[in-house]
């Protein structure tokens, strides 16, 4: 089961960073590669609720894990989104850079999917979604000093 790890420090408090990345709603409008979601089964801070991508052909995504101590957010897909992957679940930690007041993102991905395609797929994952999204927090609340 590959696994994916990336990672950036955003020049900004982490009680800051939390509140956007805490939001199972809000991806679609801070994440430049996804569309905006409406949430099912909420509120979006609710283990269980479902954000739907009516703009991505309806790609469903269950949060499922919310932890505002370790600032941690978890969701699975219901569906492959179009890629030949199963079972993806990804993950988001914020933790606080304590001597410079910034913080250091980690989002991490796991998926199953045919060996044949693993490397192409890892790649598309990393540079399609988890970079770019990376990037545009970096953007949204500067990049470490």
């Amino acid at each position: 089961m590959p696994q994916i790890v990336t990672s950036t420090v955003v020049a900004t408090p982490v009680g800051e960073v939390w509140a956007l990345l805490r939001d199972f709603a809000a991806i679609g409008d801070w994440h430049p590669a996804l569309p905006p979601c409406e949430i099912q089964d909420g509120p979006a801070d609710r283990v269980g609720c479902i954000r739907v991508f009516p703009l991505a052909a309806g790609h469903r995504e269950t949060l499922t894990a919310l932890d505002d101590q370790q600032r941690t957010i978890a969701f699975a897909f219901d569906d492959n989104a179009g890629l030949p992957v199963r079972s993806y679940m990804s993950m988001m930690t914020a933790r606080p850079v304590t001597l410079s007041d910034q913080t250091y993102v980690e989002w991490t991905s796991r998926f199953d999917c045919d060996e044949a395609d693993e490397d192409k797929i890892t790649a598309a994952v990393r540079d399609g979604v988890l970079v770019p999204g990376l990037k545009a927090l970096e953007q949204r609340f500067g990049p470490a000093r």
